[in-house]
């Protein structure tokens, strides 16, 4: 496996990785401490033993155009709420109905699965690869943000609220967090490295070692 983790023999791939491992860590950091602070600040009421029985209130935060005008007016606008949400299912509230004996392990399972493959996938990217490797960091920050709250609390703390009416297509987007934003923009930097479609680079390590010549 000549290409293992092959830009970390030279200076400018350890300044990569150690960007990439303060980008993973401050992502979570940053994940946890916002969901943390919508239920501190957001939380009005909380059932002592029923998770699924919660109230928010709802703080605007941005729009554009007349989100408080009646439904029936059909009104243009583009708006984003603060709410606070419990989410026992994925991303955007999927599978959240699955019962508990097969939806707590099953994201268990998924879990541990993308951390492996993940950073087994990054142990063997071409040193060019420079797109999906932050895409790839980005993935496995919001999936460990989101599996802490499972491992913690049982269920995933959502807060961002966007809805619009576009030439009357009306939606209420699911509530989501910081973890699902990373989760997405690493698809798309993972999907434009796809477009780019650059030629996957070998380095030379039989050069000088803080100096490495790539070969096609």
């Amino acid at each position: 496996m000549a290409m293992t983790m092959s830009f970390l023999k030279t200076v400018r791939g350890k300044q990569i990785a150690a960007a990439l491992v303060l980008i993973f860590l401050s992502t979570i950091a940053i994940d946890q401490v916002t969901k943390r602070h919508a239920q501190n600040s957001l939380m009005t009421y909380s059932h002592p033993t029923n998770l699924d029985i919660h109230k928010s209130r709802t703080v605007p935060v941005a729009s554009v155009g007349r989100p408080e005008a009646p439904y029936e007016e059909n009104a243009f606008f583009i708006r984003m709420n603060f709410q606070y949400e419990r989410n026992r299912g994925a991303a955007f509230s999927m599978l959240s109905n699955l019962p508990d004996n097969i939806r707590v392990p099953f994201f268990y399972l998924v879990t541990l699965i993308c951390v492996v493959y993940i950073s087994f996938y990054l142990r063997t990217l071409p040193i060019n690869f420079h797109l999906t490797r932050f895409g790839l960091v980005m993935i496995l920050a919001g999936a460990i943000g989101n599996f802490i709250d499972r491992i913690i609390q049982g269920y995933v703390i959502d807060f961002v609220s966007v809805g619009w009416n576009i030439f009357g297509w009306r939606h209420d987007f699911a509530v989501f967090n910081v973890a699902d934003i990373a989760i997405n923009v690493g698809i798309i930097a993972f999907i434009l490295e796809m477009i780019l479609r650059r030629k996957p680079l070998i380095a030379d390590f039989d050069s000088p070692p803080e100096t490495v010549i790539v070969k096609s």
